[in-house]
């Protein structure tokens, strides 16, 4: 999980023995040293009090490894949206079709979305049809979706697991499934839902074993597998579809 550690520190910089951006951000949540690739820099996820000189030694030593990683991030195409016809939308981790219909008839004159037969049902009104339009209703339901079904799954988790958060957050994040505060707060990110609901249910235990242990140590993973047995499945599934986790 990408997940937030509120005491952290981001500070970019530039070393002019490497030929890429990258920064570093701080945190009391790792034991070791984390490099993530993004199309136009290196992230380095790093314990709290970690030497300037030890990370920039290991970005040396991967030197190779990350220019060939950032230009296959550079090269791979990513998929946007069109809000056409047609269109496939993952919903509970099964592709929809969205179907656009425009009508005068429409319900308050404010569009709205209903899921029938494998498919997503865009309706609105043609006055308002606009690639706008069509995005934030899309939104919008899939938001209500999460806002109406995630509370009773996080209550069945807080049961069994026996650990409960202070609070719950649900909006759409561009860089993180879920995250845990030091005050207790969980929060989640709309996307999950066109995940599957053992997706959901992974992230779900992910974030609440974090209540327990604040970091990513071997007991903390013990505790997670306690509930979910296999969560590197879980997490090849993020990877692998996260090009289409997205509105």
């Amino acid at each position: 999980m990408r997940s937030r550690c509120d005491s952290s520190l981001e500070r970019p910089m530039t070393a002019p023995t490497l030929p890429f951006d990258w920064e570093v951000k701080f945190t009391r949540r790792r034991g070791s040293i984390a490099l993530q690739v993004h199309p136009d820099r290196v992230r380095v996820l790093a314990p709290k009090g970690t030497a300037q000189r030890e990370i920039r030694q290991l970005l040396l030593e991967r030197q190779d490894w990350l220019e060939s990683a950032l230009l296959k991030q550079r090269q791979r195409p990513i998929p946007h949206k069109n809000y056409q016809n047609g269109e496939s939308w993952l919903f509970d981790g099964l592709p929809h079709r969205l179907q656009v219909e425009l009508s005068d008839t429409v319900d308050h004159g404010s569009p709205c979305v209903q899921r029938l037969d494998g498919r997503l049902l865009l309706r609105l009104q043609p006055s308002q049809d606009s690639l706008e339009q069509r995005a934030q209703a899309l939104r919008d339901w899939y938001q209500q979706q999460a806002q109406q079904r995630w509370p009773e799954r996080l209550d069945h988790w807080i049961e069994i697991t026996g650990l409960k958060p202070s609070g719950l957050k649900i909006r759409p994040y561009k860089s993180r499934w879920g995250s845990c505060t030091q005050d207790g707060r969980i929060s989640l990110n709309t996307l999950l839902a066109m995940a599957p609901p053992e997706v959901l249910d992974y992230v779900i235990i992910h974030e609440l074993c974090h209540l327990r242990h604040l970091n990513h140590s071997p007991a903390y993973w013990r505790l997670v597998e306690r509930f979910c047995p296999h969560p590197k499945q879980y997490r090849a599934w993020l990877r692998q579809h996260s090009d289409q986790l997205r509105f």
